[in-house]
């Protein structure tokens, strides 16, 4: 059975390039980064190597660049690290709805801790309301962070808009970037977007998990989560993970070239993905916006849940999720249907289809059939509501 993998928006599979290259790090060029002779030197060039690489994709400096472990040490560094700093009486920050847990935790964390929190609605689509948003700003904001590519829609906020809203309120305020869902799938630059920080991570691009880089731009103060040894700049103390750094900067390369055509090819095959599924399955809902990434495929079945939807799938040997990955446990999963709006009778049956340049059109068509087939048959497993 050949398995169809449709849970790239949750990790991707290490390509073999990267893995190759990681192997060769570990085995060949194993010195530490802070150590004086040529290992540790050698060691520490190639990380250079890789910051400058991230940097050019960013259009920033390399000294902007600060490796990390991921996506959520990222999001907490930024977050944590502008309100730590910034301690005092009168504070606001603001978030939007849909944003991912490591952001919307560390959001009520700080809630409840007597810091003024703001949470921003969204439309049916999930693009927040640039009004609001200016509305909320005042003297005492000192970050906004805003989710670029939402990880369970696909919806892309206007990023340049939002900078320029922003800045025109109060130029002081920090305006952090969560683009894991982006980074080397949709062009960024942070200096048109106005942005002070950004996250990403490699497991979203075909890199190793465990590896991740924030973008920082020069001036903005955050306090260091990690104190120890003073690497990063001292932002972030430990041995860097070399292999893992190593790996991410391949990743890169190998998309460098070719995501600009990929983009497109992807929105083709997610087009015709609904396109088929709407002529085999009726009572259905594609969430999120048309126009959004096209990597990110947001659907809902009434009368199915999504969970036994997943496991049915799974049976032939077709992987997808019911949603972020990082919430899948969590009882207020359903939050981001919830602050579009999603009728009720649909919440319970939402998937997420999430493609890769490894999909093929015939993948698409193998998964449309599997998926017909399971909702028509889980659906005569219900039974009709009778009339009150």
């Amino acid at each position: 059975m050949k398995e169809i993998y449709l849970d790239n928006a949750a990790t991707t599979r290490v390509a073999p390039q990267v893995a190759q290259k990681m192997l060769d790090t570990l085995v060949n060029n194993y010195g530490n980064p802070s150590s004086l002779h040529r290992l540790g030197i050698r060691a520490e060039q190639a990380i250079k190597e890789v910051r400058q690489l991230i940097a050019d994709n960013l259009c920033c400096q390399s000294q902007e660049i600060y490796f990390t472990s991921g996506g959520t040490e990222g999001n907490n560094m930024i977050i944590q690290g502008v309100v730590e700093n910034k301690k005092r009486n009168r504070m606001r920050i603001i978030t939007s709805a849909i944003e991912h847990p490591s952001v919307l935790d560390v959001f009520t964390f700080y809630q409840n801790h007597q810091i003024e929190v703001i949470v921003l609605g969204v439309d049916t689509q999930g693009h927040i309301d640039q009004d609001q948003l200016k509305a909320a700003i005042n003297e005492d904001t000192i970050l906004v962070s805003i989710i670029g590519v939402n990880n369970e829609l696909g919806t892309i906020q206007d990023l340049p808009a939002i900078g320029k809203i922003i800045k025109t309120v109060n130029p002081k305020c920090v305006f952090h970037v969560d683009f894991v869902q982006g980074f080397m799938k949709i062009p960024i630059n942070v200096q048109t977007c106005l942005l002070d920080a950004l996250t990403l991570s490699g497991h979203k691009i075909f890199g190793p998990k465990g590896v991740g880089a924030v973008y920082i731009k020069k001036g903005t103060d955050i306090k260091p989560l990690i104190r120890g040894g003073g690497q990063e700049s001292n932002l972030r103390s430990g041995t860097e993970n070399v292999p893992g750094i190593i790996g991410l900067g391949e990743a890169i390369r190998l998309r460098k070239d070719a995501f600009g055509d990929e983009f497109e090819a992807i929105r083709i095959l997610r087009t015709a993905f609904i396109n088929e599924v709407a002529a085999k399955i009726d009572g259905i809902k594609i969430n999120g916006d048309p126009n959004g990434s096209p990597y990110v495929l947001n659907l809902s079945f009434n009368r199915v849940r999504g969970e036994v939807l997943l496991h049915s799938l799974e049976s032939k040997g077709i992987f997808v999720s019911t949603g972020s990955a990082c919430s899948s446990h969590k009882k207020e999963k359903q939050y981001v249907l919830k602050a579009i709006g999603l009728a009720e009778e649909y919440k319970e049956g939402t998937i997420r289809i999430s493609f890769s340049q490894e999909i093929t059109k015939d993948d698409v068509e193998t998964a449309v059939e599997a998926i017909a087939q399971a909702v028509n048959s889980l659906r005569l497993l219900v039974k009709p509501r009778k009339n009150r």
